[in-house]
């Protein structure tokens, strides 16, 4: 899996996945992502359409919990994040996730349209 890191849209930052998505590398960019210095600014758009899954529910289970430490210093922060899939069992797999990460402090919206994802991610 190769990733991205691309800030330069003023609300959110595109992290682009290729390659078959793993949990080590998929940590990885959650980790580089939240460290980015406009993080708590900026929302994030996750462009999953050029890649395959390669996670298990249970790997799903563990991102989820990883991102479960997180703990914003600020309550306003940018906590919005899309997720575009290619196809329809990826967005289930995608949805699967949401579902498991109801309790985090991030809402997020899975789709098949990065134009969707970004009209969410800049609505207000």
């Amino acid at each position: 899996m190769a990733y991205a890191l691309d800030a330069s849209h003023e609300k959110y930052i595109k992290i682009t996945v290729s390659g078959i998505i793993e949990k080590v590398s998929f940590v990885a960019a959650i980790s580089e992502l939240m460290q980015h210095s406009e993080y708590l600014y900026k929302h994030s758009l996750w462009d999953l359409s050029d890649s395959t899954m390669g996670l298990t529910i249970g790997d799903l289970k563990e991102i989820a919990g990883v991102l479960s430490l997180y703990k914003p210093k600020e309550k306003d922060f940018a906590n919005k994040s899309a997720i575009v899939v290619p196809g329809q069992m990826h967005k289930a797999m995608a949805d699967l996730f949401i579902n498991m990460a109801t309790r985090l402090p991030f809402k997020y919206c899975a789709f098949n349209d990065t134009n969707k994802a970004a009209v969410f991610l800049c609505s207000e």
